[in-house]
């Protein structure tokens, strides 16, 4: 009897076949087209991620906060804060194309660990950048890189365990957040979750909710339109677009920055941004500034006046004009005291209206020097102080750092006999100060209160031997605060003491901040009253000055630390010398000069040598050395004439470049054609420079 089941005639395949079969065709997550659409998918994660360092930690500073210092600046147009968030992600945008490009030419690249390996590798090294960028304000270059390798760390880059730690933890957030990254990119994240929608949890309510929010991702074709612009972003045309913005960034950024260009200032908050940018192509801007030198009057006068200040030959000063110095009284038998008292904030100018009003100081001024054309040593404090305590620039600063230096002037006058000491509201904490402004005699005393330290000035100054004291007024700092009092409520309107200065449209105010501000100066009266009314005058030297200036509006900005400019870095200066006549003082002086002119009264033959001159000094230059406002060591210096100023920066490795010649005022002097003129202040600006290379820890 015939079977009724069919009888099968076809080829019988082998176990061996068939594993054969499964080995020479991949499954479909493995491909090259899979591989490459996953490698692809953790780059933008992997973008998302570096993005949001970049924003929150390389460029957070400049990014939402170049505005702020200090205040009353316009915000930027719509476009240009815009603009901003465009030219700091351009170059993360381009750096993930070139890598997806360079990791999918090859088929042995193409996978989510070479590109993991090569994007901790990049955060590694721009880690290592900005920490570079942080000490020196210019990203490294391959010779710095070298050279780092014959560095002492912790001598020559003051690196600690500390800082190894720090490094440490961030290494492991990177590798943290890429490898989540990493994972969600492939096909682990979809069969995790299919898993659990098809096993008992996919039978619940949350299940069933899941799978339908999954259909109508579908139904409305999001993941469609997610995999089309996935597939654009995979295509030449993208490459394309990316690399031609890329190469007009320059261009852009260079146009909207010669309009907001301060000859006086720091850079703009554009140039802030795209200098401070660890992976912008640097080289771009490099050359197109290269292009533009070509052309630019500007560009080619600077460089000829860079070549003339490296050519100088000699750097003693070759003016032969009349001589600028105030008659020396003769000195006294017996040392004078020496009172230094320094307020927070002066404005020359808006000092110098006010003046009338202060019944004390316009008295008291009549007896002293009345230095006319005064600069602070800079526009922060710490800078105004130890500028004026070392009798020099603040060539000398390298930062808030742990050890202390010896100030040669206070180390002088104790060799001379003094006993010296600080008395103020506290501010040896400020940036480190008390490490610089080193060391007194006796020990410093820092009441809570400006008038707090009156009784115990008197008491220092009552006291047997040679004496020098110095204390500091705040309360001319913003907000500006004086005693509730009719008698210093000269000036009307007023913005109240709890107005937010961090506001737009601030200018709209500035008739009532001013006010303010002057009535602060009649409080301020009573200070310098309660201490002077009590000192012999007949046996003590006096100082008052500023720390700095104040800028009240006069390029769009209120406050201090943002330019140098003569309203922030112009400050009164009234020096009382028993026996000598009182008067104008017409020619520049800066803080540099005081204490030389104190050791010069006081008859002092030998004292430290510093670029400070003395009043009394024959000489027939004369100028001023100002510092920009620095976290660590200054960058951006000035040297201020009769009616000029040379800007110039310095590199990590004190090497200076003359970036703008300018009248007071900002504007753009030349030096082709007035070379002869300019040649004295590029001697002093070598003068700075070899100080500052002497200064290196």
């Amino acid at each position: 009897m015939q079977s009724s089941s069919a009888i099968d005639e076809s080829p019988k395949v082998t176990s061996a076949e068939l594993l054969d079969a499964q080995a020479k065709s991949l499954p479909e997550w493995s491909t090259f087209e899979a591989r490459r659409r996953r490698t692809l998918i953790f780059l933008l994660f992997a973008a998302v991620y570096v993005g949001y360092h970049l924003i929150t930690h390389w460029v957070e500073y400049p990014l939402f906060r170049g505005d702020w210092y200090y205040f009353g600046g316009d915000p930027p147009p719509w476009y240009e804060y815009g603009y901003r968030w465009f030219l700091t992600l351009l170059p993360l945008a381009a750096w993930a194309g070139i890598l997806f490009f360079m990791l999918t030419r090859v088929s042995v690249l193409t996978h989510r660990r070479i590109a993991f390996i090569v994007l901790v590798l990049g955060l590694v090294f721009f880690e290592g950048n900005m920490r570079w960028f942080q000490m020196s304000q210019k990203h490294a270059t391959w010779n710095e890189i070298r050279a780092l390798f014959n560095f002492d760390a912790s001598a020559d880059l003051g690196l600690s365990a500390s800082h190894y730690e720090e490094m440490a933890w961030q290494l492991g957030y990177h590798l943290g957040f890429l490898a989540i990254c990493a994972f969600c990119a492939g096909p682990e994240p979809r069969s995790c979750i299919w898993a659990i929608w098809n096993g008992p949890l996919g039978r619940t309510h949350f299940g069933r909710v899941g799978r339908r929010f999954y259909r109508a991702i579908v139904l409305l074709w999001i993941e469609a339109a997610v995999f089309r612009v996935l597939g654009w972003l995979d295509s030449k045309a993208a490459f394309a677009c990316i690399g031609m913005l890329v190469m007009i960034d320059p261009v852009v950024i260079w146009t909207m920055d010669k309009e907001k260009q301060d000859n006086q200032a720091e850079r703009t908050v554009l140039r802030q941004i795209a200098d401070t940018n660890p992976l912008r192509f640097q080289s771009l801007d490099r050359t197109w500034d290269r292009v533009v030198f070509s052309f630019s009057p500007e560009s080619q006068d600077l460089a000829a006046a860079n070549t003339a200040l490296r050519g100088l030959e000699s750097l003693e000063i070759s003016s032969q004009g009349p001589l600028l110095a105030v008659p020396k009284r003769n000195v006294p038998a017996r040392p004078d005291n020496i009172l230094i008292l320094q307020a927070e904030t002066l404005n020359a100018e808006v000092f110098y209206q006010t003046l009338p009003d202060m019944p004390f100081l316009s008295k008291f001024s009549q007896k002293c020097l009345r230095l006319k054309r005064h600069f602070a040593s800079g526009n922060a404090t710490h800078y105004g102080i130890m500028g004026l305590m070392h009798g020099s620039p603040v060539t000398f600063f390298t930062g808030p750092r742990e050890y202390y230096r010896h100030n040669p002037y206070q180390t002088h006058l104790h060799e001379k006999g003094y006993k010296t000491r600080l008395i103020s509201r506290s501010i040896l904490s400020h940036h480190k100060l008390g490490h610089y402004v080193y060391p007194w005699t006796e020990p410093t005393s820092e009441p809570s209160g400006d008038f707090k330290c009156v009784p115990e000035i008197h008491e220092e100054l009552s006291k047997p031997g040679l004496r020098l004291v110095y204390s500091f007024y705040h309360a001319t700092h913003y907000p500006y605060d004086h005693d509730d009092e009719p008698r210093f409520q000269k000036y009307l309107p007023e913005v109240d003491y709890k107005f937010s200065y961090n506001r737009s449209g601030l200018f709209e105010w500035k008739e009532q901040i001013v006010n303010r501000y002057k009535n602060t100066l009649l409080n301020m009266d009573d200070w310098y009253r309660d201490i002077l009314q009590k000192v012999d005058l007949s046996k003590t030297i006096v100082i008052i000055t500023g720390d700095h200036g104040e800028e009240f509006f006069q390029h769009g900005r209120l406050g201090h630390c943002s330019s140098l400019n003569i309203h922030q870095t112009m400050t009164p200066c009234l020096v009382y010398i028993p026996g000598v006549e009182p008067g104008d003082v017409t020619f520049v002086t800066s803080h540099a000069d005081i204490m030389p002119t104190i050791a010069d009264a006081l008859g002092h033959e030998k004292k430290p040598e510093t670029l400070g001159q003395s009043l009394f000094a024959p000489v027939s230059f004369r100028y001023a050395v100002l510092s920009h406002f620095d976290y660590s060591k200054c960058k951006l210096w000035a040297v201020a004439t009769d009616d000029r100023m040379a800007v110039f920066e310095r590199d990590y490795w004190d090497n200076v470049e003359i970036t703008s010649l300018t009248d007071w005022n900002g504007q753009q002097q030349a030096y082709i054609g007035d070379a002869e003129i300019w040649h004295d202040r590029f001697r002093i600006i070598r003068r700075v420079e070899g100080e500052l290379r002497a200064s290196r820890d």
